[in-house]
């Protein structure tokens, strides 16, 4: 009876160890930046809007971050609004979520796997366009059609908003400068973990190069 009992105590240890393991290497590889290839330089200002993971695991029902759930009506309005005025000016806006296939990792968590309720976007979003991507990393340029489609639209500026300050959008902003983007955030428009969190991650951003820009301050002319 205690070899039965060892044997399953063992399997459950094994387990635990193989999840954690597979856990601390899936966020390993999700923080890592692309390189991609530059850009072609213009002097003509070609710019697009990235909306990234505004989706029912983060701000909507699926989410666990209350966080994000109590911000998620201001911060959506204010992306509806922008989007609206980027569709006025023929400018391209491009909505990005993740989505989890790796089954150990849904195990855990399953509020990301692919098909689920929450890998979809919030349904409060106003999706003005029908470009869409889906990435699996924090960087949504790893392995996606996002580097394809900016292409197609000539795009060398790039405006983003939606979450997480200090994970996706952190991860995106450095693989977009890797490839020689403009690029600004658009502050009311952005969450992280905390206002201070975002905060200082805002103050990363402007260290690197970024620009922080204002809804108000917007201007296409």
């Amino acid at each position: 009876m205690r070899r039965i009992i060892f044997r399953i105590l063992g399997t459950i240890v094994l387990i635990i160890v193989i999840l954690i393991g597979n856990l601390l290497l899936f966020e390993k590889r999700a923080s890592v930046v692309s390189e991609g290839e530059p850009i072609a330089t213009s002097d003509i200002v070609r710019p697009a809007l990235l909306v990234i993971d505004v989706q029912e695991a983060t701000t909507g029902k699926s989410s666990l971050n209350q966080y994000y759930i109590a911000e998620s009506e201001d911060l959506i309005h204010t992306i509806n609004g922008l989007t609206e005025s980027f569709q006025l000016h023929n400018l391209p806006v491009i909505y990005i979520r993740s989505e989890i296939r790796n089954p150990l990792i849904n195990l855990l968590n399953s509020s990301y796997a692919a098909g689920s309720p929450g890998a979809r976007f919030d349904k409060r979003l106003n999706l003005v366009s029908d470009m869409k991507v889906v990435k699996s990393r924090n960087d949504a340029f790893f392995k996606t059609s996002l580097d394809e489609v900016l292409r197609q639209h000539q795009v060398n500026k790039l405006y983003i908003v939606g979450l997480d300050a200090a994970h996706c959008i952190n991860t995106t902003v450095a693989a977009a400068q890797n490839r020689n983007y403009d690029v600004a955030l658009i502050r009311d428009a952005i969450l992280s973990e905390s206002e201070q969190m975002k905060d200082s991650m805002m103050t990363v951003f402007q260290a690197r190069g970024a620009k922080l820009v204002s809804m108000d301050s917007l201007s296409f002319d």
